[in-house]
């Protein structure tokens, strides 16, 4: 009888704690005196296809356009965020440095030692004012802070408290040039609590791609596009960040004109996983 007691005892916490509604406090964002090692790989695999008429199909080939053009690619990054002290503002420095990133063809994209710097709080994300590179021009500098820049706006993920089982929706807007032609879209992005401990909660995410508006220079299309993911989030509750992220996405253009059409098919990856320490 006291064997059995002793099992009811020990598993009425376990009981409870999965079953009793607790509350996960979400809410992503960087603390002072911490180091963030993270490794991102993505990955695309696209294909576009040009129907027309016999002669335009031998203008584009004669210019050396296959048909369908298929295109892959790969790439891999490694850096380490470091934060500091927090300082009488209430903000602290952040700085970044890029380890290694190279794609499929084995070059690499920007240059190891490349440093970032910024600032953060505790409520913040962080801000970033300057980048230090010997082996970067002022043009690719500037796109790369501001790169990092809309990254960060990317994670920002709101502040939620949650159950397992509850979900929240974030919408975000996404700009994609095809042939000379930008397609603005709304990305609407689900993630549930799926479970969680003490430690990690694990999510679900689902997304869906809708077409809002074509920028185009003056010339009619017919455009359809739509497409869609799916992945999953790691989040590490004492924290307060993302270690997981993976997302496999599909996306399906189909333009007509009068004189030719063009189909899009994208299959792309996207996989981040970070390793958070004390600095």
């Amino acid at each position: 009888m006291k064997k059995i007691l002793l099992v009811i005892l020990f598993a009425l916490p376990v009981f409870h704690y999965g079953q009793s509604g607790q509350v996960l406090d979400f809410k992503i964002g960087y603390a002072p005196e911490m180091v963030y090692q993270q490794i991102v790989e993505q990955s695309s695999d696209t294909e576009l296809q040009y129907i027309a008429s016999p002669e335009i199909l031998e203008k584009l080939k004669s210019s050396g356009v296959e048909n369908p053009t298929l295109a892959k690619n790969s790439t891999i990054m490694e850096s380490v965020f470091k934060t500091g002290k927090t300082g009488k503002d209430g903000f602290f420095p952040v700085t970044i440095e890029f380890l290694k990133s190279t794609n499929s063809e084995n070059k690499i994209i920007i240059p190891d030692g490349t440093f970032i710097y910024g600032k953060a709080s505790a409520s913040t994300m962080p801000q970033l004012d300057s980048i230090v590179s010997k082996d970067l021009d002022a043009s690719f500098k500037s796109t790369l802070l501001q790169t990092m820049q809309t990254m960060f706006s990317q994670i920002a993920l709101p502040e939620k408290k949650l159950k397992v089982g509850e979900s929240f929706v974030q919408e975000t807007p996404l700009s994609i040039p095809v042939a000379g032609i930008s397609f603005d879209m709304k990305i609407s992005t689900t993630y549930k609590l799926i479970s969680m401990t003490n430690q990690i909660a694990n999510f679900d995410i689902i997304q869906k791609y809708i077409l809002d508006v074509v920028v185009t220079e003056g010339q009619k299309y017919n455009i359809t596009a739509d497409g869609g993911g799916t992945g999953k989030l790691i989040y590490d509750i004492p924290n307060h960040f993302s270690t997981g992220f993976k997302l496999d996405i599909g996306l399906n253009f189909d333009l007509k004109q009068d004189m030719f059409s063009l189909k899009v098919k994208s299959n792309s990856g996207f996989n981040q996983t970070v390793k958070i320490k004390k600095n």
